[in-house]
C-alpha cells in the first residue's frame, strides 16, 4: 500500500511541477471538465476545488457514454460496483471502494442514493436520468453532509431547474435490437417547460416509457425472460421571484414491470460439459465446484407461471432557499412510498419432461431427481415509506472562515408480506414490520489559514433508533417488539493545499457508520429479536486534483486506506442456558473486521480541438483481518478447510461479487460544421471489470471482462440523431454469481454420484445484456 500511495503522490507532484510550464499553453482551450460545479459539501463549488474524490457526470456525459440507468454508472466510475442478483430486483452487492454490506436489504446498504440531496429508498435502477443535470458519485464516508447509510459513499442526482421565458422542451425516441434476443428495446420520452409568470414561476412536466427487451424465452413456457419495462412521470413547480428566494416542488411516479430475470442456475454437469477444472470441497461432503464460472446460458431459465416483479414509487419533495444578505437558509424535505411485488420461481430451471435443455430428457428416467425447491415458487410484497427533513444555514462563501450548521430528521417504515403463507389469523401473509428513526445535528467549518492552505472540520452526531414492531399473528410472530438505539459521531477532518489555481493537494480522515441490524430467531420455541451494533469505518485518504493547458487536460487521483470494524455477518454463536445446556443462535453478529486500500485515477485529455480521450482506473483491495474462528451458514462455509466445530477463519479472504479492478477508456472524435449547421461525433467506450470471487472461501472465480459501446451522432442546436452499439463484442461473463445452497439449492440431483458428487452444489450467475444495435433521435424546442 505504501508503494502505491507513494506513486500516487509522486505522480501528483510531478503533474503540479509540469503545470507551471503548461499554464500558458492552450489558454483559450475549452474548459468543460474543470468548470463542473458540484454541491458535495452543501454549497456550490468547482469540482476541482473540492477536496473529495468525486466522479461528476453532466447530462452530456450521461448521453454520450450511453448511461441508461443507475447500473450503467459502474461502467465509467472507478471503484463502484452495482450488482443486483435478480435483475433490478435487489441490491445483492452494492459496493464502493471494495466494501459491500453483506445483505440485500435496502435499509442496511453502505451506499445511499439521493435526489437533489433528499434520501431515497428501495431499488433505483429505473430512475429516469434523462432529466438529470448531473450525477455526483462521492467516494468514502459522507455522513458529514448526507447522513445515514453513506459509510462507503453517496450518489446524488441533481435535477434541472426550469427556466426561460418561452415554452421549451424536448422529445426523444430510441430503439434497438439484438440478433440473439427475441424482443427489441425502446425508449420514448420528453419534457415540457411552461413559464407561468414571466421570470418568476415555471411548470415543468416530463414522462417516459422504456423497455429493455427480453433476452430469451423461458425453457418451460416460451415466455419472455429478462424484460424490464418502466413508466415514469414527474411534475416540477419552480418559483424564483428574485435572486434571494426560491421554492422547488416536485412530484414523481414510476412503475416497473419486469419478467423473471435472466439469472441462471449452474449444475455440476454444466461445468464438466464446459470442460472447466473442478475442485473437491474439503467440507462439502462429496461436492465439488468449478475453478471459474462458465458464461451463463439464459436459454435454461424457467418462469413456472410467475410474473416476475412489479414496483411502484411515489415521491414528493420540497426545496426552499432564502438568502439573507450573504447568508443562506435552506430546507429540503421529501416523502417516498415504494411498493414492491414479486412472484418468482424458487429455482429458475425447468423441471418438466423435455423442458430443460440439459436435463429435460432425463426427467422421469431415474437418472435425476427433481428437488422440492426446483418446483417451488415464491410470492412476496414489501412497502417502504419514508420521510426526511433537513434545515441548513450557510455562512458567506467568500470569507476566509466559512461554516455551515444543520439539523436532520429521517423516518422509515418497512412492511413485508408472503401471500402464499397466508392463514385465517393472518389473511394477508404479513411477515413483519419495523421502523427506523434518525435524528441528527451536523456542521462544518472551513478556515483558509493562508491563500493556499485550508483546514476543514465537519461532523454529524446522530441518534438512530430501530423498532421491531410487535405482531402476534405475523409469519414471524413476536408478542413483544424491541427498540434499540445507537448514538454515533461521524467526523471528517481535511487539510488541503492549493499549489496553484489549477492544482490541489489534500489529505483527510473521515468516519462512516452503517446502521445496526435486527435478526429474528426462535429459541426453544420462543421468538426473540437480536441486535447487531452498527458497523464502523475509518477512512484515511490523500488526493490531488489538477487542470493543465487551460483545462485541456484534467487529472485527478486519490489513494485511501480503510479500517472496518464490527462487520455484520450472519453467524452462529453458542450461549449457555440457565439450566446448564447450550443454545446455538444464528443471527447477524459483529464478527468481521477488514482492511481496504486502493486508489482511483480519472483523466480527460482534449488532445486536439476534435479528439478527446477520457479514462479512469479504480483498485480496491479488501481483505478480512478477522483471525478468530467463526461459524457461518453451511453454504457460506463451503470451500473452507475442515474444522472440528465447523468454524472458519476469514483472515485473508475477500468478499464475493466485488472486483478489485475496474476502469474505462473512451475516445471521441468531433467534426464541427460537417454539413450546414450539423456537427458529427464518433465515440467508443471500453469498460473493464476485473475478476472476482463467487464464494466467500474464494474458491470460484469469475473471469475479468471488457464491454465495448460505440456511438455515431449528428447534431445541431435543435436536433440529434445517433446510431449506436452496446456490448458490441457480446461479452457474456457473469456480472454476479454465488452459491445457490447445498443439495436443496439445485433443481436436479443426479443419481450418478461417482461423476457428479454425493452432495451436489449449484451456483447462480447473472449475465449482462447481449450485444444490441440501434438508433436514437431527439428534437429540442
Amino acid at each position: 500500500m505504501r508503494d502505491a500511495l507513494t506513486v500516487l503522490m509522486g505522480s501528483s507532484l510531478l503533474a503540479i511541477s509540469y503545470s507551471a510550464s503548461a499554464q500558458t499553453e492552450g489558454a483559450q482551450a475549452e474548459d468543460s471538465r474543470s468548470d463542473i460545479v458540484v454541491t458535495a459539501k452543501s454549497r456550490e463549488e468547482r469540482l476541482q476545488d473540492v477536496p473529495l474524490s468525486i466522479t461528476a457526470l453532466t447530462t452530456a456525459d450521461l448521453g454520450e457514454a450511453q448511461i441508461r440507468d443507475i447500473r450503467d454508472l459502474q461502467k465509467i466510475t472507478p471503484n463502484i460496483s452495482l450488482f443486483g442478483g435478480s435483475g433490478r430486483n435487489d441490491p445483492s452487492a452494492y459496493a464502493m471502494r471494495g466494501l459491500t454490506s453483506n445483505t440485500s436489504d435496502e435499509r442496511y446498504q453502505g451506499i445511499s442514493f439521493f435526489l437533489d440531496g433528499i434520501a431515497l429508498s428501495g431499488q433505483l435502477a429505473s430512475l429516469d436520468i434523462d432529466n438529470v443535470e448531473r450525477v455526483e458519485i462521492i467516494k468514502g464516508p459522507q455522513a458529514a453532509t448526507f447522513g445515514r447509510s453513506t459509510y462507503s459513499g453517496a450518489v446524488n442526482f441533481i435535477t434541472k431547474d426550469p427556466s426561460g421565458n418561452d415554452i421549451n422542451g424536448y422529445v426523444r425516441a430510441r430503439g434497438s435490437f439484438s440478433h440473439s434476443a427475441p424482443e427489441a428495446s425502446y425508449f420514448l420520452g420528453g419534457s415540457l417547460t411552461l413559464p407561468l409568470v414571466q421570470d418568476k414561476l415555471w411548470l415543468s412536466v416530463s414522462g417516459s416509457v422504456t423497455q429493455n427487451g427480453a433476452v430469451a424465452k423461458s425453457a418451460d413456457e416460451d415466455r419472455p425472460v429478462g424484460r424490464e419495462r418502466s413508466q415514469f412521470g414527474t411534475a416540477t413547480l419552480f418559483y424564483e421571484p428574485d435572486d434571494t428566494f426560491s421554492i422547488k416542488l416536485r412530484g414523481l411516479y414510476t412503475h416497473d414491470s419486469d419478467t423473471v430475470p435472466a439469472q441462471t442456475l449452474q449444475h455440476p454437469r454444466d461445468w464438466l460439459e464446459a470442460g472447466i477444472d473442478v475442485t473437491p470441497m474439503a467440507r462439502g461432503l462429496g461436492s465439488f465446484l468449478p475453478d471459474h464460472m462458465p458464461d451463463p446460458d439464459v436459454n435454461q431459465v424457467a418462469t413456472k407461471g410467475t410474473y416476475g416483479t412489479k414496483r411502484d414509487r411515489y415521491f414528493a419533495s420540497a426545496i426552499i432557499s432564502k438568502k439573507m444578505g450573504d447568508y443562506e437558509l435552506s430546507y429540503r424535505g421529501g416523502y417516498l412510498r415504494y411498493e414492491h411485488n414479486n412472484w418468482l420461481p424458487g429455482i429458475n430451471r425447468a423441471t418438466g419432461v423435455g423442458q430443460d435443455p440439459v436435463f429435460g430428457d432425463q426427467v422421469g428416467t431415474g437418472s435425476v431427481t427433481v428437488t422440492g425447491l426446483g418446483t417451488s415458487t415464491s410470492k412476496g410484497k414489501e412497502v417502504f415509506e419514508n420521510t426526511s427533513h433537513q434545515l441548513v444555514i450557510l455562512s458567506p462563501g467568500d470569507l476566509p472562515i466559512r461554516w455551515r450548521v444543520g439539523a436532520y430528521y429521517f423516518w422509515e417504515k418497512d412492511t413485508s408480506w408472503f401471500p402464499l403463507n397466508a392463514t385465517t389469523a393472518n389473511p394477508t401473509g404479513k411477515l413483519r414490520q419495523d421502523t427506523i428513526e434518525n435524528i441528527a445535528g451536523f456542521g462544518g467549518l472551513d478556515w483558509d489559514v493562508t491563500d493556499k492552505l485550508t483546514l476543514s472540520s465537519e461532523g454529524r452526531i446522530a441518534r438512530e433508533t430501530l423498532n421491531y414492531l410487535a405482531c402476534a399473528t405475523c409469519i414471524s410472530p413476536i408478542a413483544q417488539g424491541r427498540s434499540q438505539g445507537s448514538t454515533d459521531f461521524t467526523p471528517r477532518f481535511t487539510l488541503s493545499y492549493k499549489a496553484s489555481q489549477d492544482n490541489l493537494l489534500y489529505g483527510l480522515y473521515s468516519r462512516g457508520v452503517k446502521s445496526g441490524r435486527f435478526s429474528y430467531v426462535v429459541l426453544s420455541g420462543v421468538p426473540t429479536i437480536f441486535y447487531a451494533d452498527p458497523e464502523k469505518l475509518d477512512n484515511f485518504e490523500i488526493g490531488s486534483k489538477n487542470s493543465f493547458m487551460g483545462g485541456r487536460l484534467v487529472f485527478n487521483a486519490a489513494g485511501f486506506y480503510n479500517k472496518v470494524k464490527d462487520q455484520q455477518l450472519v453467524s452462529t454463536v453458542t450461549t449457555a442456558t440457565s439450566t446448564g445446556g447450550v443454545l446455538n443462535i444464528t443471527s447477524a453478529n459483529n464478527v468481521g473486521e477488514s482492511e481496504i486500500w486502493g486508489f482511483e485515477l480519472e483523466s480527460t485529455f482534449k488532445l486536439t480541438p476534435r479528439l478527446t480521450i477520457r479514462g479512469a482506473v479504480g483498485y480496491a483491495h479488501q481483505e478480512f483481518t478477522t483471525t478468530e474462528p467463526i461459524r457461518l451458514a453451511a453454504t457460506s462455509s463451503v470451500g473452507f478447510p475442515v474444522s472440528t466445530d465447523g468454524s472458519v477463519v476469514l483472515d485473508g479472504k475477500t468478499q464475493g461479487n466485488v472486483p478489485r479492478w475496474n476502469g474505462y477508456i473512451s475516445g471521441e472524435y468531433t467534426v464541427p460544421d460537417m454539413f450546414q449547421d450539423y456537427a458529427m461525433s464518433f465515440r467508443t467506450d471500453g469498460s473493464y471489470r476485473g475478476s472476482y470471487y463467487a464464494t466467500l472461501a474464494n474458491t470460484v472465480s469469475v473471469r475479468s471482462a471488457w464491454t465495448v459501446n460505440t456511438r455515431l451522432s449528428f447534431y445541431n442546436d435543435q436536433m440529434d440523431f445517433a446510431l449506436f452499439g452496446r456490448n458490441i463484442f457480446n461479452n457474456q461473463r457473469a456480472t454476479g454469481s454465488g452459491l445457490a445452497g447445498a443439495t436443496g439449492g439445485c433443481a436436479f440431483i443426479e443419481t450418478n454420484t461417482a461423476v457428479y458428487g454425493s452432495n451436489q452444489q449449484c451456483l447462480y450467475s447473472s449475465p449482462p445484456r447481449p450485444a444490441e444495435w440501434g438508433a436514437e433521435a431527439a428534437f429540442r424546442f
